[in-house]
Parts: structure tokens; sequence; C-alpha cells
């Protein structure tokens, strides 16, 4: 008996030190929010915190052996005491939020997740908490940069992808029986969240900075960093093309671990096979900006990417269209033209996006030939439309601006091209 006790107590001790590890950091973003950077009292410290998820733990361990009723009464005591607190504290400040009492809740409860094996799900559940906490006055000043039409975009997201998905039918249809209108709208839903929450990034946090603009510009839309810095590089002189080409690079390269999230969404077996070449050309891509800012550091960056709001219901449409007609369009050439017809229409389709076409071919994928086929498309979409923008600052960039610029797109050309050559050859 003694020996069961035992080895049940040694099995609780990981979970019980991350429990307490858990009510530890968060308790110690709340005690430094409240008296390092505002300057007022806090409702509950470092220990508090660390005592409520220990709380929570014990709660759920004497519940699995006495009885669910022991955490429903120490949970509806911690709400006692939560809204009591809440109440004086109010009476004596005024007006406050609730912030820190309803943290005191959760982390009650990350406690008891804790107990219960939880333990992947209850970190994850912290790191989202803390951010929220850490990025308080970002997020307020966001609410307060916000537009009706951000606010109306945001709305449309949630309605194009929470209220419209389940209404839409789950059948194929068309040529080839290629198109399901569920499939294609869940495709705009992805694309239009992944742009949209570039552009929430840099609303959020900023944009200031050609590497920073040229980064988050890139989630949003590269081509569109491109022909911007390249108009400006022809109004400036100097030093300024360098970092033009620096943010240009960095959304062209930004492009690429793009591409291997969405292809993760839709098909993770995909995905195993496409990160070495994504991988390979990322560090070609900010190898060459970080070299260009190395050999101007110390000249000063101050330049800022106006972005345009990327969702709205006319864009999501033309988007469904598009990703319908290159689906057949890659279904029709390698019907008709084999494995080199999906190659060609993969390279036309990345000219105008490169987000259709990889997403078409991470559903079409399945199986070591197609798998193989379905990663050289999307390195020669990708590619393609890498050159469409290299043209535009051929055509529309400063002298400076296309001399340094080749740097980055050399190298990524050459990165990508050789691992292209060396997977068909």
């Amino acid at each position: 008996m003694g020996e069961e006790l035992y080895g049940e107590t040694i099995n609780q001790l990981v979970p019980l030190f991350i429990s307490v590890g858990i009510g530890f950091l968060i308790g110690l973003e709340r005690q430094f929010t409240k008296e390092v950077k505002e300057k007022e009292n806090q409702f509950a410290g470092l220990r508090t915190y660390s005592m409520i998820s220990l709380m929570g733990f014990i709660s759920a361990f004497l519940a699995e052996k006495l009885g669910t009723w022991v955490f429903i009464c120490v949970l509806a005591g911690l709400f006692v005491f939560v809204i009591v607190s809440y109440i004086l504290a109010s009476r004596i400040e005024g007006n406050k939020g609730a912030t820190s009492e309803i943290t005191t809740i959760l982390t009650f409860l990350l406690g008891a997740l804790v107990f219960h094996r939880f333990i992947l799900l209850a970190l994850i559940i912290m790191i989202l908490l803390l951010l929220l906490l850490v990025f308080k006055p970002s997020l307020h000043g966001f609410v307060k940069k916000l537009t009706s039409d951000e606010l109306h975009a945001i709305i449309l997201f949630v309605i194009m992808s929470a209220l419209v998905i389940p209404f839409l039918p789950d059948k194929n249809f068309g040529p080839y029986k290629l198109w399901n209108l569920k499939e294609i709208w869940k495709m705009v839903v992805l694309v239009s969240g992944t742009s949209l929450v570039g552009y929430m990034i840099a609303k959020i946090m900023g944009n200031k900075g050609t590497l920073w603009a040229g980064l988050i510009g890139g989630l949003v839309s590269s081509t569109s960093v491109a022909l911007t810095f390249s108009r400006r590089s022809k109004l400036t002189t100097g030093a300024s093309s360098f970092f033009y080409a620096m943010g240009i690079i960095s959304a062209c390269t930004i492009m690429f671990p793009r591409i291997l999230f969405e292809v993760y969404i839709v098909n993770s077996l995909l995905a195993k096979h496409l990160w070495l070449p994504v991988v390979a050309v990322s560090i070609a891509g900010f190898g060459a900006a970080f070299f260009i800012y190395k050999f101007k550091k110390g000249i000063p960056d101050t330049e800022k990417l106006p972005l345009k709001n990327p969702l709205d219901l006319k864009t999501a449409i033309q988007f469904a269209f598009f990703f319908a007609g290159i689906q057949w369009l890659v279904k029709f050439c390698s019907e008709k033209f084999g494995e080199n017809g999906t190659y060609l229409a993969g390279a036309i389709s990345g000219i105008t996006d490169v987000d259709a076409i990889t997403l078409s071919m991470a559903k079409m994928a399945s199986g070591d030939a197609q798998t193989d086929i379905a990663i050289n498309t999307i390195l020669l979409a990708a590619l393609s439309n890498t050159l469409v923008k290299f043209i535009i600052i051929m055509i529309i960039g400063s002298t400076q601006l296309r001399k340094t610029a080749f740097i980055g797109f050399g190298a990524i050309f050459f990165t990508g091209l050789t691992y292209f050559i060396l997977r068909i050859v």
C-alpha cells in the first residue's frame, strides 16, 4: 500500500510543478504590470497566482478522490472571493477593469487542467493569456486606430468562416467533377485569413522601418511591397534604395514560409516534403536581406509602408473564381500534356497569384508520384511569381535598386532552381 501511494505521488510531481510554474508566470506578469508599469496596487501577485494555480490542481485531485462537489465548492468560493474583492476595489479606486479577476479564475482552471494531464492545452492557453496581458497597450492602441472599414473586414471574415461554410453544399460538380463549393470557400477563408492576420499585426505593432514593413507587407501582398518601394526608389537618392531592396527581398522571401503554412493546413503530409526547399530559399533570401542591412548599418531607416485592407467580399469572390479556374487549368493541362502540363499550369498561374496553385496542388496531391509533382509545381509557381516582382523592379525601380535587389533575387532563384533541377534529374 505504501509503495502504491509513493509511486502515485511521484507521478504527480511533474504536473504539480508545471501547475505552480503556470501560476508563477502569470503572477509575474500581473505583478510587474501593476507595480512597475502602472504603479497601482495589484489584485494578486506572484505568490498569490502560484497558490491559485496550486489550489486548482489540489481541488481537481480531491474531486477525483472525494467527488466533483469538492471542485465545484472551491470554484464557487473563488468566484465569491473575486466578486467581493472587485466590489471593494471599485469603491476605492472607482471604475476599473476586471482583467486580473478573470485571470485569477483562469489560473485556477489551468491548474485543474494540468492535474487531468491536459498539459499541452494548459500551456497553450497560458501563452495566449500572457500574450493578451502583455500586449494590452498595443491592443488598446489597435482599437483606437481601427477604422470602420477594418471593423467591417473582421466581421466579414467571421461571417465568411463561421456562418457561410456550414451552409454550402459539399458535393462535387463541373468538369472532371472537380469543384466543391464548400472546399473552394474554405480555401478563400484560409488565404483571406492569412492576409488579414498580417494586416492586423501591422496595425497592432506598426510597420515602421523598411525591413519590418517588407516582412509584414509580404504576409499581406508582396507584389504591393515591390510596386510601392520600386516607385519610391525613383523619388529618393542615396542609401534609401538599399533599404527598399532589403524590404522587397524580405517581402518576396516571407512568401515561401506562407506557402508552407497554407500547404500544412490543407495537406500536412505534403508539407513534410515541402519544408526543405522552403527553408533553403528562405535562408538564401533572408541572408541576402541581412547582408544588405549589415552593409548599410548605421544609416537611419524610417520608411513606412501603407498597407491596404486585404479583405472585402469582392476580393474574396474573385479569389474563389480564380481558385476554381486554376483547379481546372491544372487538371486540363495534366490530362492533355501530362506532368509537363502541370508544371506549365503552375508557372502560368504563378504570374498573377501563388496561393491558388499552392492550395490546388495541396488538395490534389496524394501518393509519392503526385507529391513530387505538387512540390515541383508549387516551387515553379513561387519562382514565377518572384520573377514577376523582379521584372516590376527592373521596369519601375531606380538603377541602384535594381543592382541591390539583384543580390537577393539571384540568391532566391539560384537556390530554388537548383533544388528543382536536382529533383527532376
